[in-house]
């Protein structure tokens, strides 16, 4: 057998969408990569794997806030417009909102429904 240290997969109580959109920027308008959102989804992934918490980082699309951007969007949660600070600090204050979204998540798991709920009732 092989000796390796293994970490199994971690299931993600939910994702964490960070905006990496590059505008061409013929109008110079602000876009969020142009604000260091890349390097910000890289952070995040970093810390949230350090830390071992049930989140999947997804770099996406923009989400029609450029001017107050980066933007993070905690799923089915709170939406964040670091509206250009990406300093440690910032980045601190977006970690905490995303172990409080653990907390809450994990303390209250959806749970799967009764078999007498979603069985039809007899005439």
């Amino acid at each position: 057998m092989f000796e390796v240290d293994y970490k199994p997969a971690v299931v993600p109580l939910f994702h964490v969408r960070v905006c990496i959109n590059r505008r061409l920027n013929t109008d110079n308008l602000p876009n969020c990569a142009g604000r260091g959102s890349r390097e910000l989804a890289d952070r995040l992934e970093q810390r949230i794997a350090a830390e071992n918490l049930p989140v999947k980082v997804l770099r996406g699309p923009c989400m029609n806030n450029c001017a107050i951007g980066p933007n993070i969007k905690i799923q089915a949660g709170a939406m964040l417009n670091l509206n250009t600070d990406v300093s440690d600090e910032r980045f601190e204050r977006v970690m905490h909102e995303i172990r409080d979204e653990v907390k809450k998540r994990a303390a209250n798991p959806i749970s799967e429904p009764e078999a007498s709920d979603t069985e039809p009732a007899a005439p």
